[in-house]
């Protein structure tokens, strides 16, 4: 008898003055009953829920970026400072995504030809009568570079 499992071999590559997603954002599979909100931390990856919200099943996960600099500089990260709507797929229906929060500062000072990381985390709104599905939507996050 012969077992021959397969591996997955991944690669992210940064380029200089660039931004590349690594990880999307995942509020995981939550139950609603009176409505109520989940939280991910971005330092930590926690979910909190509040109200009639019940985290069921699923990992979840702020979202993970990575950049790299050119020389020695200051960079700016930006997340969005309003909610945004998620809509659900096959449907029109949508959800409020906002209090978008960074794992430290939002200007990070780098070393020459540094990579540097961060997570974005959030906290989404699920009212009592949200349609069951799955929901999806963008996140805008840049980075200026000087």
């Amino acid at each position: 008898m012969q077992a021959s499992p397969k591996a997955k071999a991944e690669l992210a590559i940064v380029r200089p003055l660039s931004l590349v997603r690594i990880a999307d954002m995942d509020f995981a599979t939550l139950g609603v009953t009176t409505g109520g909100t989940a939280t991910i931390d971005p330092v930590s990856g926690n979910m909190v829920v509040s109200g009639g919200i019940l985290h069921l099943s699923g990992t979840p996960s702020p979202a993970r970026y990575a950049g790299a600099a050119l020389k020695k500089s200051v960079v700016n990260i930006k997340v969005p400072n309003k909610p945004l709507l998620i809509r659900r797929v096959g449907g029109t229906e949508t959800l409020s995504v906002s209090n978008f929060t960074l794992d430290g500062q939002d200007k990070r000072t780098l070393a020459q030809q540094a990579l540097f990381t961060f997570a974005v985390g959030a906290q989404i709104t699920v009212p009592a009568n949200a349609v069951p599905g799955i929901y999806v939507g963008d996140i805008d996050v840049t980075v200026q570079y000087p």
